[in-house]
């Protein structure tokens, strides 16, 4: 009774949860990335490390690598939440916009031949005004577009890992993802008294499919090379599209200054109903542990993203391109078995990132580097509190806006027991 107690409240705090994922979670002007700013980066002790996959844990289920379930000892419940401070600024003003979200919930659980996994995540999420302007006409009279948009995409995931061979696994993730964006155009000509408003809004749902490797070659020395490959294929998700136009008198669009609208017949022009492709994505994780002392990875990420496109977002002067990012990080534990100093069972974690990001404005690049640290705390049992802290740029000298933000994020991976019969209570 104790473990349907238990999964029940879980799968009914997962459901609940759907609800607290719905707000949006950035400002960044560069949301305009592909499906939007990524929420979900891994669990905080895999941020911690700049992102590397490789490092596998018999207690704690790598939500980005479902090949780990296969080598799962114990019942691991996650969650994480982060804070995150950004300041946003170009050559006359910053800005500082602050945002706080649950990160994901899951859980992870081994049983005798494989392991599964299941939660929910906010996993994207767009949120930015921009202004752009540009010759009308021969009389050149100056147009004016102005471009808002905030939503966000939510994913449910279910996870499976199977352990084949003695030191070889694999491991697939089916995610159902869902959400919406909310879109906002205002064309403005100079001298011309009546602009032209446009809200439209897209309901997104769809599935995406996620699948792992893991090879752990033991060594000498209690040494260990882990090499693991991930592969995203490119998949679609559904997006169902409704847009009005409104007439406004106003510079600054309010309720008040909105005129005569009209709903636009989307299904004539073939817009009801479009796709939002989503690119294939390869990872490559490469790990030397030397078990319950330290650890050190590099990891290689690649994403076919140039072809991306979204036709409520044609925004002049936006492109994109293939993308790529090169984590390296790592962890050291001072004395795994130490009765006498609390301190030096701790998991002091760090990694560095370099990411190329796919989106390009006015045929700049757009770049971002962090920096990462952490600390997997032991509690209770087999369970950590994991902290980590992040600081980053995302933009260079070249390019009109700067991003420099930093990052709190506190995760949770609790052990429990489950399926193993007990001789005694």
């Amino acid at each position: 009774m104790k473990v349907i107690k238990n999964y029940f409240l879980l799968v009914s705090f997962i459901i609940s949860s759907a609800f607290v994922f719905s707000q949006t979670n950035t400002g960044s002007p560069y949301s305009l990335n592909e499906l939007g700013e990524i929420n979900f980066l891994g669990n905080v002790s895999s941020i911690s490390m700049g992102g590397i996959d490789s490092a596998i844990d018999s207690i704690e289920f790598n939500i980005n690598n479902p090949s780990s379930l296969a080598k799962l000892k114990t019942t691991n419940y996650l969650i994480g939440t982060f804070y995150k401070t950004t300041g946003i600024s170009n050559s006359v003003t910053t800005d500082k916009i602050n945002t706080a979200n649950i990160n994901y919930i899951a859980i992870g659980i081994p049983l005798k031949k494989f392991g599964f996994g299941f939660g929910v995540l906010p996993y994207s999420s767009m949120g930015f005004n921009l202004q752009t302007t540009d010759d009308f006409n021969s009389a050149n009279s100056i147009s004016s577009r102005l471009f808002g948009a905030e939503g966000n995409i939510n994913r449910a995931f279910l996870s499976v890992g199977v352990p084949f061979l003695k030191y070889f696994s694999l491991g697939a993730t089916a995610n159902y993802n869902f959400g919406k964006f909310n879109y906002e155009k205002f064309d403005l000509i100079e001298n011309v008294n009546y602009g032209v408003f446009s809200n439209s809004s897209s309901e997104i749902s769809g599935f995406t499919y996620h699948f792992s490797s893991n090879l752990s070659i033991p060594l000498k020395n209690d040494l260990t090379v882990n090499l693991v490959y991930s592969f995203y294929p490119e998949g679609d998700l559904s997006s169902f599209n409704i847009e009005s136009l409104y007439t406004s008198n106003s510079s600054s669009i309010t309720l008040e200054s909105l005129g005569d609208f009209v709903d636009v017949d989307l299904n004539s022009r073939g817009l009801e109903n479009t796709k939002l492709p989503v690119p294939k994505k390869s990872i490559y994780s490469l790990g030397l542990e030397k078990k319950n002392s330290w650890f050190i990875g590099l990891q290689y990420e690649s994403k076919l993203s140039s072809s991306f496109e979204n036709v409520f977002l044609n925004i002049k002067n936006v492109d994109y391109r293939d993308s790529n990012s090169f984590s390296i990080g790592g962890y050291i534990i001072p004395d795994s078995s130490s009765f006498i100093s609390y301190w030096k069972r701790i998991k002091y974690r760090f990694g560095i990132k370099n990411e190329k990001k796919s989106i390009i404005v006015n045929n700049l690049p757009i770049n971002q580097f962090s920096l990462n640290l952490g600390l997997g705390l032991p509690i209770a049992g087999l369970s950590k509190a994991n902290l980590g802290l992040e600081l980053g740029k995302i933009g260079n000298d070249d390019n009109l806006i700067k991003e420099n933000y930093f990052a709190l994020r506190l995760g949770l991976s609790l052990n429990d027991v489950w399926f193993i019969k007990r001789k005694f209570n």
